[in-house]
């Protein structure tokens, strides 16, 4: 007999989706209150100060909204925060993953970025500017925290701890990597960056169910965040690909590492023998039904930001 899911509380798809449409509308409700203090005041982009609000709203929505929704639904933060590596002595196995495929989605994956923003421009998009404070000198080092660190934590803590541990009981584990990637995307509400984000989200959802930990995925997710941030202190132009700049045969060659890179995180991860846990009859829609909010709202958003 094919077991189903369990919709009361406890930990399970519908707590699951529950915590990505709290968090969804935690963000709607705090960037509406700062736009219309920033129309109030005549605060706006051109102030440094502006640009590290914007990013600390996502942080602030995830930390104010996903403990209500743990204690709402009776789901202990150990069953959604996994921190240790098990086993532990695989520690360096999945860290060296988490390096190899944040090398790899970097300068080969980036690629898609750049492609879908010239089919986008076909159809009218016009673009959009990417905001970064002054990274002169020290302040680096704030840009560093607000936007590397801060995210990684949050963003993980909500996608592959809150959301994939509690939905990859009964939508699966395979399903839940597709869905995990689906949702990290449309959080973040670019366009531009949709199918990277997905990749990133799909990529750091296997890798947290193989290392059955977070913490990996928190530091790929730092490192993918802080490399950008390195460049763009250096005076380089991340919007574009390495082809952008450096010599062509530099661009040619770190092309050529980050697919063997990327390749060989994938290889790791999907080599691991141990099987992906099956799905439970109406998880997935049980999902849907829950994070239906947060899932409509952030495609509403999407679509707005072509115009």
């Amino acid at each position: 007999m094919e077991k189903s899911v369990n919709s009361e509380r406890g930990p399970g798809s519908v707590s699951g989706g529950i915590a990505f449409s709290a968090a969804v509308v935690a963000y709607i409700i705090l960037s509406l209150i700062f736009s219309a203090i920033c129309s109030a005041t005549g605060f706006n982009a051109e102030d440094e100060a502006y640009i590290y609000i914007s990013y600390l709203l996502a942080p602030v929505a995830i930390a104010v909204s996903v403990p209500v929704v743990l204690r709402v639904r009776g789901v202990s933060y150990r069953e959604v925060f996994p921190v240790k590596i098990s086993p532990a002595k695989n520690g360096i196995k999945w860290y060296g993953a988490a390096l190899l495929l944040t090398f790899g989605l970097l300068f080969s994956l980036s690629w898609l970025n750049v492609g879908f923003e010239k089919l986008l421009r076909l159809l009218g998009y016009e673009g959009q500017n990417s905001y970064f404070p002054d990274l002169s000198g020290g302040k680096a080092a704030l840009a560093l925290l607000v936007m590397a660190v801060i995210p990684a934590v949050f963003e993980e803590a909500l996608f592959r701890g809150v959301l994939l541990q509690n939905i990859r009981r009964e939508a699966g584990e395979l399903n839940s990597i597709f869905l995990c990637g689906m949702c990290f995307a449309l959080f973040h509400a670019s366009a531009v960056q949709t199918f990277y984000q997905f990749a990133c989200g799909c990529t750091f959802a296997l890798l947290a169910i193989r290392s059955s930990s977070v913490t990996p995925c928190v530091f790929a997710h730092f490192l993918n965040n802080a490399v950008i941030i390195v460049l763009q202190a250096c005076g380089v132009e991340t919007a574009g690909t390495v082809f952008d700049w450096v010599p062509l045969w530099a661009a040619v060659l770190i092309t050529v590492l980050s697919v063997i890179s990327f390749a060989g995180g994938i290889a790791l991860l999907v080599c691991d023998k141990t099987p992906l846990g099956k799905p439970l009859k109406g998880g997935v829609k049980n999902f849907f039904l829950a994070a239906a909010a947060g899932i409509i709202a952030l495609v509403v958003l999407w679509i707005a930001g072509l115009f």
